[in-house]
């Protein structure tokens, strides 16, 4: 996806300081005494000699742009770099550009879709990278008819490309795998809100669909057009083989593996940060705007580029991205709401109720004071709307009771309404069970039992405070 508007980037005081390489780890000690645990020791990066490695875009595979790289240049720079490392590389990507595609697929009806995979040769520059390997780097172009691909002819979309590479085409060079599906590298960042949308990371999507490992790999296109023939595809390309040395030494290259990874645009007078792990920000990036007035009867908007959004998630690909940081981030293509509630339950009646737990917190009681009175209070957790029901407190225990030998027992109760907030907060009183110590001083401690009724969608909790007498 090629995303070519971004806000001007923040200068980093202190970067270089996340750049010192740790030689070795120094033990320190706790509060307690005991030495903090070591970090677990990196494994060794692996070779990927004879990795099947198949690799797709969404840029396209002719490299029709030699200029600015926007139709394919990041796919030829991470292909020849693959090669120097020794990987068997396939290449099967869209006949033409396709940006923005997302997880597009073509969907036959009453008749079938031809899906043409048509050899490519690759600009000059570029030939000989791949001489050697068992498919020899061989690049193929997927369009959308039959019987050959012309300049005119529609692509094939990146998701499209990558399903009849794997379940199909890539047999034709091995008789298993490929090991992993590299989509990239994009002209272009793909973080945000925008990732849904990015034919980049659809591709990759596609592969982790079909069981193969994949990772999305986009290079930032920096703010300035005069910058923009050194989007860093070379480099992101030289992590790329980084970091599949450092999986396959991990034991991490598995079918369940798919990574986003955006590299950034470092400025002159910038420093390149660290790789760190990202979540995918909530900032859309492009700040799309619909210039012009469309009357009811409908008309024509000018879509354009304009301020990006704040960013208001922690640990996002945008921050990372803007602090020249290196951004993983890991997906796993499934769009499933983790830890979802029960939806269909609530709208008939049959959901479990909201599971609560209790915060409480009494108040010390005073000597002098007969009976003993404490205030406690608290909060109902985990409910999501206003709550609704009743605490009930109770003490029980034995304590010293002044002039008596042994201990005597104790006793309180009382219920307390819960507020819409969830709090609640109500006065118990503790004397003794036995009428004639009502006026003896009292010492030690008793157990307050804490227990939540609330309505039927609230589960009932309970919780113990301890409460000192005398």
């Amino acid at each position: 996806m090629q995303l070519t508007h971004r806000a001007r980037r923040t200068k980093l005081v202190a970067v270089a300081a996340s750049l010192v390489t740790v030689a070795a780890i120094v033990a320190t000690t706790t509060s307690q005494g005991s030495a903090a645990p070591a970090r677990k020791a990196a494994p060794t990066p692996a070779s990927i000699a004879g990795l099947k490695v198949l690799l797709t875009n969404d840029d396209s595979a002719r490299g029709a742009d030699p200029q600015y790289g926007t139709d394919g240049k990041g796919l030829y720079e991470l292909r020849k770099a693959l090669c120097a490392a020794g990987a068997d590389v396939l290449v099967v990507a869209p006949w033409t550009q396709q940006s923005g595609a997302g997880g597009r697929m073509s969907v036959p009806g009453f008749a079938d879709v031809p899906l043409t995979v048509q050899a490519v040769t690759p600009p000059a520059a570029y030939a000989g990278d791949c001489a050697g390997a068992s498919a020899a780097g061989a690049v193929f172009g997927v369009c959308q008819a039959a019987p050959t691909c012309t300049k005119d002819t529609p692509s094939a979309s990146p998701a499209d490309a990558t399903y009849v590479a794997v379940r199909r085409f890539a047999a034709t060079y091995w008789s298993s795998g490929p090991d992993v599906v590299l989509s990239g590298v994009n002209f272009g960042q793909n973080v945000g809100a925008t990732l849904n949308h990015s034919g980049t990371v659809g591709a990759a999507v596609t592969a982790a669909e079909n069981g193969v490992a994949a990772i999305a790999l986009s290079a930032e296109v920096p703010f300035s057009l005069a910058d923009i023939p050194n989007v860093p595809f070379a480099q992101t390309s030289a992590y790329a083989v980084k970091l599949l040395q450092q999986l396959v030494g991990a034991g991490r290259l598995k079918p369940s593996l798919l990574l986003n990874v955006n590299y950034p645009f470092v400025g002159g007078t910038e420093t390149l940060g660290k790789p760190v792990n990202t979540v995918a920000g909530a900032s859309d990036l492009l700040g799309l705007t619909y210039k012009g007035d469309v009357p009811k009867t409908g008309g024509t908007y000018q879509l354009g580029a304009g301020v990006p959004a704040a960013e208001t998630r922690a640990n996002a690909d945008t921050t990372a991205l803007k602090a020249n940081n290196i951004s993983v981030t890991q997906l796993d293509g499934d769009w499933t709401l983790p830890d979802a509630d029960d939806l269909l339950g609530e709208l008939d009646g049959t959901a479990a109720p909201t599971a609560t737990t209790l915060t409480a917190k009494a108040t010390p009681t005073r000597d002098r004071k007969r009976p003993y009175a404490t205030v406690v209070s608290g909060r109902v957790v985990g409910a999501d709307t206003a709550c609704t029901g009743t605490v009930s407190l109770s003490t029980s225990g034995k304590v010293r009771a002044a002039g008596v030998r042994g201990k005597v027992a104790v006793s309180g109760a009382r219920s307390v309404a819960v507020k819409a907030d969830c709090t609640f907060s109500g006065r118990l009183a503790v004397r003794p069970k036995r009428d004639a110590l009502k006026k003896k001083s009292l010492t030690g401690t008793v157990k307050v039992q804490v227990r939540y009724a609330g309505s039927a969608d609230l589960a009932a909790s309970a919780t113990t405070v301890k409460l000192r007498l005398g």
